[in-house]
């Protein structure tokens, strides 16, 4: 299986860890590399893996990732009420409905910012 390795900076390697793994819940602890780097794999897709290590954060209004989750209503629905302990949040107001599918953002506690997802899959039958 090929892996998708995503490198982000961040202020605190254990804030990072806990908005990912414990708030989010999409993340689990992969692989210490030591020199403040570690690595998360999701939960899942364990082909997907976010390399976090401590640096100098870029400020971008860029997207970093996307990551697809099954059900993104569900999603928003259970994390919009949550309190998240660090600084990273819902930036999303609503579920943005789009012709591929829906997705929402956030920032996590470097202002990172990403996007879950859900794409539709087309009934095949419509278009025969």
């Amino acid at each position: 299986m090929n892996k998708v390795i995503v490198r982000l900076k961040t202020s605190s390697i254990k804030d990072s860890e806990r908005f990912y793994c414990k708030e989010l819940g999409l993340f689990e602890f992969y692989q210490d590399y030591g020199m403040e780097t570690i690595s998360l794999i999701a939960k899942d897709n364990s082909s997907f893996i976010l390399l976090l290590t401590t640096g100098t954060i870029t400020d971008t209004d860029e997207y970093l990732f996307e990551l697809e989750v099954a059900n993104c209503t569900a999603t928003f629905d259970k994390l919009k009420q949550k309190e998240f302990e660090t600084t990273g949040r819902l930036i999303s107001a609503a579920v943005f409905e789009y012709p591929l599918g829906k997705s929402i953002a956030f920032k996590d506690p470097s202002n990172n910012k990403f996007l879950l997802f859900e794409a539709y899959n087309p009934n095949l039958s419509d278009y025969e």
